[in-house]
């Protein structure tokens, strides 16, 4: 019984080793685009645009109601620009809309 097991990781093994095999796998990305595709590098700089924006003009408000949710659409906006391409426009526009509730302008 443990010869069978041994032949068949032996072939198990060859048959990975083979040349077959040697190139490396090819990723698709179902939804959307790689991170570092150029079609998706606008939009994150846009995020970190407006999530920069909302950090220096944040410090400078006064601790009120309207601040904490715009904190939290802030929070939540950061979330989705770390997801796939679809998400991080939806991200974007609750950092402006974060940006908005405390009275700046978002610069892009």
């Amino acid at each position: 019984m443990l010869i069978p097991r041994l032949a068949l990781a032996a072939f198990a093994v060859s048959v990975l080793a083979s040349s077959a095999m040697a190139a490396p796998p090819i990723m698709f990305f179902p939804r959307g685009h790689p991170l570092d595709s150029k079609d998706h590098t606008p939009l994150l700089e846009q995020c970190t645009a407006y999530q920069s924006e909302f950090t220096k003009a944040a410090a400078q408000q006064p601790p009120s109601a309207t601040l904490a949710e715009a904190q939290r659409l802030d929070r939540e906006g950061v979330r989705y620009c770390d997801m796939q391409q679809l998400r991080v426009t939806q991200g974007a526009n609750e950092i402006a809309e974060a940006l908005h509730m405390i009275g700046v302008q978002p610069s892009l």
